[in-house]
Formats: C-alpha cells, sequence, structure tokens
C-alpha cells in the first residue's frame, strides 16, 4: 500500500495506492478486515479507515457500531474523479 499527503491539483489530497494484493484480500474477506491509515503517519488530524463489502448496506451494518449522533455519512453512487 501506497500512502501520501501531496497536492493536486493545487488542493491538500490524501493518496492512497492499494496493491491488487490487497484489494484481492478486501475482497475475499469483506466485511471482515479493514485497513486502518493512522493520520499521524501523514501528518493529518484523523485515521482513515478502508472496508469492502457485496454493497452499501453491507458497509452500512459494517460500521454500525461506530455511528453515533455526530456522525456524517455521505453514500455516493458514482465512482471515478
Amino acid at each position: 500500500m501506497l500512502k501520501a499527503k501531496a497536492v493536486f491539483n493545487g488542493k491538500d489530497t490524501v493518496i492512497l495506492g492499494l496493491s491488487f494484493s490487497n484489494l484481492a484480500a478486501l475482497r475475499a474477506e469483506a466485511g471482515e478486515i479493514y485497513v486502518h491509515i493512522e493520520g499521524k503517519e501523514l501528518e493529518i488530524p484523523f485515521d482513515i479507515i478502508i472496508i469492502s463489502g457485496k454493497d452499501e448496506p453491507t458497509l452500512v451494518r459494517f460500521l454500525r457500531p461506530a455511528i453515533g449522533p455526530n456522525t456524517k455519512m455521505n453514500i455516493s453512487l458514482k465512482s471515478g474523479s
């Protein structure tokens, strides 16, 4: 996995690169494993969690224990730039 904090198109950006083996593990063990990136590694004030699942309801079930009254969530059905 590649992790970087950079300026991309004039904006501060976090860049995460997952190898095919990272992606295969996330697919094979969807809903059971996740990738945790500590913000301090990239000098950002928050951590990043990457999860995978069959569909958005599956992802929400995975996240349910972490969802509280102040959680902001956006489910985007589009991909790409």
